[in-house]
């Protein structure tokens, strides 16, 4: 809790108020990955490792080619290994080698994996549901309209930056 406190009380020196809308996303960020780690670490997982299992869940029942998944999340094909090893350990994925081409490694969700995940999505969607319990639904949606227009505004901004324009990324 003193982490928390301590995440909503660092940025006091910030006073205009566009300074203000990106501190205030910035210390939700932090406490929202805060509050992930506390809630995945019940299941002995990182968020890290859910969102692989995640996307296996949802995915297509053959698995996915490891690059494919680390495409989607943005981690290094090394840090993919890696993930996939302590998620084999638990037994939540098996690798399976393309028997045409042997480098091509997929992972599978086993159902072990697979009930696992679906127990903990239902739990997640309970906690969030107590987290946003205060937010009418209309506010929720306008905040989702309002997050996309801030993330567009960040990679149009990133993008001009280094000479890419484009006009619309969400």
């Amino acid at each position: 809790m003193a982490k928390l406190k301590g995440l909503l009380e660092g940025y006091s020196w910030v006073d205009e108020i566009t300074n203000k809308v990106i501190i205030e996303l910035k210390k939700t960020s932090d406490i929202l990955e805060e509050l992930h780690s506390q809630f995945f670490s019940r299941y002995g997982i990182s968020n890290t490792k859910f969102n692989v299992l995640a996307i296996l869940y949802n995915g297509p029942m053959e698995g996915m080619i490891l690059s494919e998944i680390s495409e989607l999340m943005l981690v290094t094909k090394g840090n993919m290994t890696g993930l996939i090893d302590r998620l084999e350990k638990q037994g939540f994925v098996e690798r399976i080698r393309d028997d045409d081409d042997r480098r091509k490694i997929s992972a599978v969700i086993t159902e072990e994996g697979r009930v696992f995940t679906q127990m903990v999505i239902e739990d997640y969607k309970r906690w969030t549901k107590e987290i946003l319990v205060d937010i009418k639904m209309e506010e929720k949606n306008e905040l989702i309209l309002t997050l996309k227009k801030i993330q567009n505004g960040i990679v149009i901004a990133h993008h001009y930056k280094e000479g890419d324009q484009e006009n619309e990324v969400f």
